[in-house]
C-alpha cells in the first residue's frame, strides 16, 4: 500500500473552513503529473483519497493513467479520528494508493514519520499492522537532487 501526502497547495488559508477549498499550486500540479512516473512500476488497483480538492487533484493524473475512479473517504481528512483512518487502511487491499494530509500521516505514525508534499511511503502489512518501509521523495525533489548531482560535477 502507498500513502501519499498531497502535492503542494501553497500556504494554509485563514480558517479551516476556507482552507478546505485550497487547490494545488503550479508546483503541486507539476508533481501530480510526474507521480505517474514515480509509481510506474507499482501495482495500483484502487485509489482512495481525502475528499479535499488538493488531494483529489494530486491523484487524478494517476487515476486517469490507470483508468481508475478516485474513491473519497472522510477518514482521510486532516481532522479525522485516527481510529477511523486505521479502520479504513486495514480494510484496503495492499494494491491501494491512499492520498491524505500531513496531519493524518503524523497521527498514524506518532510523529515518527515525516512526509514532504507529494512524497509517499510504502506501507507493508504484517497481519493487521501497517508499517512504513520505504520513502518515495516527491518528483520535484528527486529531479532537483538529480540535476544538482549531474550538473555539479
Amino acid at each position: 500500500m502507498l500513502i501519499l501526502r498531497h502535492a503542494s497547495a501553497g500556504e494554509r488559508l485563514s480558517s479551516p473552513h476556507i482552507d478546505r477549498f485550497r487547490e494545488l499550486d503550479e508546483a503541486g500540479r507539476s508533481d501530480a503529473r510526474q507521480l505517474i512516473w514515480m509509481f510506474a512500476g507499482r501495482e495500483i488497483e484502487k485509489i482512495v483519497s481525502s475528499p479535499l480538492a488538493r488531494c483529489i487533484q494530486t491523484v487524478i493524473p494517476i487515476a486517469e493513467s490507470c483508468k481508475l475512479v478516485v474513491e473519497r473517504s472522510g477518514a482521510l481528512l486532516p481532522d479525522a479520528h485516527p481510529d477511523a483512518t486505521w479502520e479504513l487502511l486495514e480494510e484496503l487491499p495492499q494494491t491501494t494508493l491512499v492520498c491524505t494530509h500531513r496531519e493524518v500521516i503524523l497521527q498514524l505514525f506518532a510523529g515518527e514519520v515525516m512526509c514532504e508534499k507529494g512524497g509517499a511511503w510504502l506501507l507493508e502489512r504484517s497481519g493487521s499492522l501497517l508499517s512504513p518501509t520505504e520513502y518515495l521523495a516527491p518528483p520535484s525533489v528527486v529531479a532537483e537532487t538529480f540535476s544538482h548531482t549531474v550538473f555539479s560535477r
